[in-house]
């Protein structure tokens, strides 16, 4: 069961923001591909293959030959999972091209990047089909044995797709990737599932990457300027994860309202600047800010997290899995991620957050919510949008967060154009 925030807003928008916070997950299959790309801004070797244990228990990789083989469509192995490998529940396993894959240096776990954790060098040509099988073996690459597989519309061979694959890509060499749908939310962008009609499903979230056995509806395109590429428009990020990465973890966090004493709605939970007011004639000032994708001003959205791991957590980020951003149609807000700092907000009556965070420690009393970081490469000039992260940057492996304790954590949207909107992410936590 998911926990939903359905939030109203003034000024004609009204936000939809959901926060999973459940268990439950579908199990589809032991390992399965949730984001690749074949081509980057480095050309046509700049391309990973991410894999994702949706097995619902810790995997270890035992498979024919010396482990699980990533292959593509021409039959050959592109990399190989050893046997032994243990990916946890909800983690990830990552092979890149290393002639080429430019992400190196997007954050994974604690002073970790996203390198690869198995490399490759020939290149896998634009459009074709990918697979994992459970053998290393080429001559028992069968369906079978098949684990998972995607592929374009364009491909033949149909052992590396499912279903009649996803639409072909014109092959720009642009900052993309197709990742793994999350059940539940939406993203045909500019329709937006209908939000202009308010007839937008807000139950059935999983939180956990979808896996209906067609790549068509399984995966969803994204690149940090928005491009018509062939298998839809969306602006946002690739976010490629390693086995050092933080996890998804919404099970294990409680968020609640930084103030439960008053709507979530309204402030402090959240604070609308700008609107209808940096609209001509009047003038260009803060918060109205086009250089920084806020060019109707800003969302701020404030909760608190509590630690229910059990353990210190090291590491805290948030995935955005369904947002109402570029290209949106008239009705549907057009909405952009973006960096924040901290803030200090001086008037909190909810008792439990001021136990918890707050100075003095009853209410009323004053505490600090802290930014997010979007986290880069690839750069997002344009701000995010789906599958970017945003980082919480004081939990460290040096400043943990502990069992029990609470973290106040803001994110704040930049506003491009007004309408109907929802934000929509997944908590990702590392333990020691």
């Amino acid at each position: 069961m998911c926990r939903l925030f359905r939030l109203s807003f003034a000024a004609s928008i009204t936000l939809l923001f959901f926060v999973t916070m459940s268990a439950s997950q579908v199990v589809y299959a032991q390992l399965i591909i949730s984001e690749f790309r074949v081509r980057g801004p480095n050309g046509a070797n700049d391309e990973f293959i991410e894999l994702f244990n949706n097995s619902g228990a810790d995997h270890t990789v035992a498979g024919g030959g010396t482990g699980y083989a990533v292959a593509a469509s021409n039959g050959i192995a592109r990399c190989v999972v050893p046997n032994g490998t243990v990916i946890p529940n909800r983690g990830h396993y990552l092979c890149v091209n290393s002639g080429g894959y430019s992400l190196a240096s997007y954050p994974a776990g604690n002073g970790t990047t996203a390198t690869g954790d198995a490399t490759y060098t020939p290149d896998i040509p634009d459009n074709a089909g990918i697979a994992i099988f459970n053998t290393s073996v080429a001559g028992n690459f069968i369906l079978a044995n098949r684990l998972d597989a995607v592929g374009s519309t364009s491909e033949a061979n149909t052992l590396y797709k499912e279903g009649t694959g996803y639409g072909a890509l014109t092959p720009f060499s642009i900052d993309y990737s197709l990742y793994r749908k999350i059940g539940g939310t939406c993203t045909n962008a500019p329709n937006n599932c209908g939000l202009v009609g308010g007839s937008f499903p807000v139950s059935g979230m999983t939180g956990v990457p979808q896996d209906t056995n067609s790549n068509a509806a399984d995966f969803v395109f994204v690149d940090t300027n928005g491009t018509s590429a062939g298998a839809g428009q969306r602006l946002g990020a690739p976010g490629p994860e390693n086995l050092s990465g933080p996890i998804q973890s919404n099970a294990i966090f409680a968020g609640l309202l930084l103030d439960a004493t008053v709507s979530s709605a309204v402030r402090p939970n959240r604070q609308r600047d700008g609107g209808a007011f940096c609209a001509p004639p009047n003038p260009v000032v803060l918060p109205c800010d086009p250089s920084n994708n806020s060019t109707f001003g800003t969302i701020a959205i404030r909760r608190r997290f509590v630690n229910q791991t059990g353990l210190p957590v090291t590491r805290i980020r948030f995935r955005i899995i369904d947002v109402t951003t570029f290209p949106a149609r008239s009705g549907v807000a057009d909405l952009r991620p973006r960096t924040s700092t901290s803030v200090v907000i001086a008037t909190i009556n909810d008792p439990a957050t001021c136990a918890a965070t707050g100075t003095p420690a009853t209410a009323p009393c004053a505490v600090t919510v802290q930014g997010t970081t979007l986290e880069t490469p690839p750069g997002q000039i344009n701000g995010g949008g789906y599958n970017s992260t945003l980082s919480a940057g004081t939990v460290t492996f040096s400043a943990p967060l502990a069992h029990g304790s609470s973290i106040n954590i803001q994110w704040l949207l930049g506003v491009q154009q007004m309408g109907n909107f929802r934000f929509f992410v997944n908590l990702e936590a590392l333990t020691p």
